[in-house]
């Protein structure tokens, strides 16, 4: 039964070259601009979700009046890594990121001005950005170490020789020994950084890990197991006052942001999370999206019922030789399934040539996934969702047709009504 319904569904699509070539190309392009705003959606939703730790991973934020006018930010006094450690049992670990700016690197006559962050020695303990080469407890213990990215260690040393154990000339001042290397980083993730050097060497350079009055870094924690939100957030409010003078009775609170909300939600209004991070980007192109491929489908539905004539014909004689309405009805959405496989296709080809032209008007690392066996089951179940949504109503309607009407021609002024 199977083999039959392809051999006829086969036979009509080539019988109607035209038609199926039209049918197939106005739902690949909607298909293709619904897959380019998924994959996008997708990459926005995921920032930051690698992370092993994630889900007890928050940073420090500061909520307080400036100018009349309660704001949120996330730079953070140097000192209060170290003393939400000591303060609270709940916290395991906490990082500082700073930036150091772009200075220039020197290997023998190679010279870069690159980007990066220094970093706790404990940072690559709490994040999950793994190593090529070296072990994360240990590679940013020396302050004159230093540890690249595989992109910045191919930029320097090239891409076979051996960066481990190398030396870096830094600001044609001090020299620092490459110590490990990351995998590049993922296009999903708010860190942007091509080498990590460790806080101590800003110490060594005469750098004040004492003042609180200075908020000038950003300050990442990781809670224990078990440990909550709610167990902490009341006691972290008061460290800005508990510490700075200056801060006593102005109202400074601090609080803890979950990593999970960082790229999305992390827009505040009069001290408050506002529904206008970039979660609304994503809701409007998702309605977007709904639209494009309800728009292709139909058009696909309008073109199947459009020439349902010339199917009548073939309907009524099936019905004569005893088909049943639900066979008739598998089969012409098989035949929408058949034609929505063959547009998937074109579709993930649109995809794939259109990509760098996308990547670079949104400044994204956006690809398709080949290797990935989410990425082929997602595939093949939105082609069956597409075919099921746009041959339902097709489906319906020829296999409707009644066999006397058919044959004495009475349907045609039905249709044509």
């Amino acid at each position: 039964m199977l083999k039959s319904y392809i051999v006829i569904a086969w036979r009509n699509l080539w019988r109607s070259k035209g038609f199926s070539a039209i049918n197939i190309i106005g739902l690949a392009i909607g298909m293709a601009s619904a897959m380019i705003i998924l994959l996008w959606m997708q990459n926005e939703v995921s920032f930051d979700r690698f992370h092993e730790k994630g889900n007890r991973i928050y940073s420090v934020w500061n909520r307080t009046k400036i100018d009349g006018k309660v704001t949120c930010f996330d730079n953070t006094p140097k000192p209060l890594a170290r003393a939400l450690e000591k303060d609270f049992p709940e916290v395991e670990q906490a990082a500082r990121v700073n930036w150091t700016g772009s200075p220039i690197f020197s290997v023998g006559d190679k010279k870069l001005s690159i980007r990066g962050n220094m970093v706790d020695s404990n940072f690559l303990q709490i994040f999950s950005f793994p190593l090529i080469e070296g072990n994360a407890k240990t590679v940013l213990n020396d302050p004159y170490s230093i540890v690249l990215t595989r992109q910045l260690a191919i930029k320097l040393f090239g891409k076979n020789e051996e960066a481990v154990g190398k030396i870096i000339r830094i600001n044609n001042t001090d020299n620092l020994i490459v110590s490990g290397i990351l995998k590049d980083l993922p296009n999903n993730t708010q860190f942007n950084f091509e080498y990590l050097m460790p806080w101590s060497y800003l110490r060594n350079k005469g750098g004040d890990d004492d003042n609180w009055g200075s908020t000038s870094t950003q300050t990442y924690v990781l809670l224990k197991p078990g440990a909550t939100l709610a167990s902490i957030e009341p006691k972290i409010k008061g460290m800005k006052q508990k510490y700075d003078d200056r801060a006593k009775g102005t109202g400074w609170q601090m609080f803890l942001y979950p990593i999970s909300r960082w790229h999305l939600f992390s827009n505040f209004e009069n001290g408050h999370e506002s529904d206008s991070g970039r979660i609304t980007f994503v809701k409007l192109f998702a309605i977007i999206a709904v639209f494009i491929l309800l728009i292709a489908c139909i058009n696909f539905v309008n073109l199947s019922t459009a020439r349902s004539e010339k199917r009548a014909k073939e309907v009524g004689i099936r019905k004569v030789a005893g088909a049943q309405k639900l066979s008739l009805i598998t089969q012409f959405i098989g035949e929408s399934v058949l034609l929505a496989f063959m547009a998937g296709v074109i579709a993930i080809g649109i995809v794939q040539i259109s990509l760098p032209g996308f990547n670079q008007l949104t400044q994204k690392e956006l690809f398709i996934p080949f290797q990935s066996i989410y990425f082929w089951l997602t595939a093949i179940g939105f082609i069956l969702f597409t075919g099921f949504l746009a041959g339902t109503y097709p489906a319906f309607f020829l296999s409707s047709f009644q066999p006397v009407k058919v044959f004495k021609g009475t349907f045609r002024k039905i249709i044509r009504l």
